[in-house]
């Protein structure tokens, strides 16, 4: 794998945990994100089957839109964060093309969703919100997705130690410049989502 990754958690009135890594812009870190977000999903026991394979999803279209468009290395962070109607997952994929991602200007729009697109409208059918923000000279989209309860526990609990599935959470090496990426609070201050629903 080509990527570069920290893993954190705050613990107190509003848990946290925290994933970062840095990919390669190149096809191969499509694979590689959908992985170590499926991996990470399962290490913080998050939500049920739709939740993961939704999010898995959606993560796998905003770093092939970073590979495809953006310039640079991709960085993808994922945050599990106690909320006070429920537990939520933001994600963040962030590239150096400044450009939003929409149709590029004035013309029939619909010609640019029939070409390319589809994947934002994916993400926003799947996604409780989602926009982008300007980052350090390029841009991050990003989504949230509110988690349901699986077996009457809440997302996000202690994984299980030993066994299958279970044990540390070894990952790729710590990025250095990962913990910089700002949070769902940042996406909030930047420009208005995409869409909601």
């Amino acid at each position: 794998m080509s990527a570069k990754g920290l893993e954190t958690e705050r613990r107190g009135r509003h848990e946290e945990r925290v994933a970062c890594w840095d990919l390669a812009a190149e096809t191969t870190s499509v694979a590689t994100a959908r992985t170590l977000t499926a991996e990470a999903l399962r290490r913080w026991r998050v939500g049920d089957r739709d939740d993961v394979d939704d999010i898995v999803l959606m993560v796998d279209e905003l770093v092939t839109n970073a590979v495809v468009h953006g310039h640079g290395r991709v960085r993808l962070r994922l945050c599990l964060h106690g909320a006070r109607h429920g537990p939520r997952l933001t994600a963040e994929v962030g590239d150096g093309n400044p450009t939003a991602p929409g149709p590029p200007g004035p013309g029939p729009e619909i010609l640019w969703w029939a070409e390319g697109g589809r994947g934002l409208l994916l993400v926003g059918a799947l996604a409780s919100a989602f926009g982008t923000r300007p980052q350090g000279g390029g841009k991050t989209v990003w989504f949230s997705r509110d988690l349901r309860a699986v077996n009457g526990h809440p997302p996000g609990g202690a994984a299980p130690t030993g066994g299958p599935g279970g044990g540390s959470a070894a990952g790729p090496a710590p990025s250095a410049d990962a913990p910089g990426m700002p949070g769902a609070a940042g996406a909030a201050a930047g420009a208005g989502p995409l869409a909601s629903r």
